[in-house]
């Protein structure tokens, strides 16, 4: 796991004046793998003219703090595992509507990004079986640094 970029999780519960939850925030850090690269719908709504993005974020080493948010809603996150080398991989769905669709497809493989806004519990058709997604419906949206691209010269070894 590389010692120099931190991810991140938080996750607050809103609660009406009756001390029920409401929905939960959630704030994450973390970056945009090859599988997570928004795609882009166009086609939504009544008149078909909303749009909206679907995308991943890959967050690593906070496993603890999203098992508190999952065991607290029943749910998963699209993808989790653990390795000794790697520690703690978790994948994360988020959706972005209008403008905030055009910043998520906008987003490249490699990208660190910010993510925040509401959790959405996704129930699972396909297979009742397994516990329902949790997902986030962004609110907002910021990119925190671009993958470097490597120098066509950058695997040369200088001559002596």
């Amino acid at each position: 796991m590389n010692g120099r970029i931190k991810d991140y999780f938080s996750f607050e519960s809103i609660r009406d004046r009756n001390g029920e939850i409401v929905c939960y925030h959630i704030t994450m850090i973390g970056t945009v793998e090859a599988d997570g690269v928004a795609r882009i719908r166009t086609d939504l709504g009544t008149e078909q003219d909303k749009k909206m993005a679907f995308g991943r974020l890959t967050v690593r080493g906070l496993d603890k703090k999203i098992a508190v948010l999952l065991r607290e809603t029943g749910s998963r996150v699209w993808y989790h595992s653990w390795s000794e080398e790697d520690g703690s991989v978790d994948i994360i769905s988020y959706t972005a509507r209008d403008w905030r669709a055009d910043e998520a497809y906008g987003f490249n493989e490699g990208d660190r990004v910010l993510v925040e806004g509401r959790a959405y519990i996704r129930d699972n058709t396909a297979n009742p079986e397994k516990l329902p997604e949790l997902s986030v419906t962004a609110t907002g949206m910021f990119l925190l640094g671009r993958k470097r691209r490597q120098s066509f010269n950058s695997g040369l070894i200088p001559q002596k």
